[in-house]
């Protein structure tokens, strides 16, 4: 075993060892208390025709996550405001709740139920579905209201009189875009804290049959063979951090992906970082 292999095997064993004595992170916060299963672990992938390994951080996909929650907001609102743009959604319909119908802990799934009827007044009014993309937003007094993006025209008077009669309220926001500033105003109005809100199992969005949220829109597109290993991506960046390539870093500043060539990996032998 040379110098460099004795170094990556410390460093691995290190991170191991420092897993099993706290529960903090490196910003310091409790993973336990956050239910955060984020854990020094990343993936491995050969990308043949360039001769080089990927490597990337492996995320736990929790919105609670520190790490992952903010990468998924970003995600989340890019693929909306792409969709928008492209289905032509630029007609803003908001719709808040009277207090006087629910109990704040109660606003999610009524203000569910109320919008599935409008839905159906919507339907009735126009003679077929319209398309939608609503998203769920938590006000300062945690009752729940809507910000829905719609693809046509509806009258201000006629939503608050429907939205009255199906017991959500009086009051009701409608706000037109330009459709050369839909990304722009999207971008603003759409902020990454909206999506961050506790909102138990509820979805953050909906919408409608004709118009999804693809998963490859929120999905990076890369193609290839994956190992998972039992060590940090900092920790296979120090086995080969004179030649590593193309180095990315998420939204939080963490580092993301990196790359290294056939020639440097194979120096080492992984196989007892390797988890089934």
């Amino acid at each position: 075993m040379d110098f460099n292999e004795k170094r990556f095997s410390y460093i691995a064993n290190k991170d191991k060892k420092a897993e099993s004595l706290t529960s903090l992170d490196k910003d310091g916060n409790n993973r336990n208390k956050l239910k955060c299963a984020c854990r020094p672990m990343s993936l491995i992938g050969a990308r043949e025709s360039e001769e080089r390994w990927l490597h990337l951080r492996v995320y736990c996909k929790r919105w609670v996550c520190p790490k992952c929650g903010p990468q998924k907001a970003s995600k989340l609102r890019k693929a909306i405001i792409k969709k928008a743009s492209e289905k032509d959604l630029r007609r803003l319909l908001t719709l808040t709740l009277d207090p006087s119908k629910c109990k704040a802990e109660e606003s999610i799934p009524y203000i569910k139920k109320c919008w599935n009827k409008m839905r159906t007044y919507l339907k009735r009014k126009f003679g077929k579905n319209i398309s939608f993309i609503a998203v769920l937003e938590l006000q300062k007094s945690g009752y729940a209201h809507l910000h829905i993006l719609i693809d046509r025209y509806v009258d201000q008077a006629w939503a608050s009189e429907a939205w009255q009669a199906i017991g959500g309220g009086r009051i009701v926001h409608l706000r037109s875009v330009d459709i050369h500033r839909v990304t722009h105003y999207l971008s603003k109005y759409l902020t990454k804290s909206m999506f961050l809100e506790h909102y138990g199992k509820n979805r953050r969005y909906t919408t409608s049959r004709d118009l999804t949220l693809k998963d490859e829109d929120l999905k990076p597109k890369i193609k290839t063979t994956w190992r998972l290993l039992n060590c940090s991506i900092e920790s296979l960046l120090k086995m080969g951090e004179f030649e590593a390539l193309n180095k990315e870093e998420d939204f939080s500043g963490n580092l993301r992906s990196f790359e290294t060539f056939f020639s440097l990996i194979e120096r080492f032998d992984l196989k007892d970082f390797v988890l089934k």
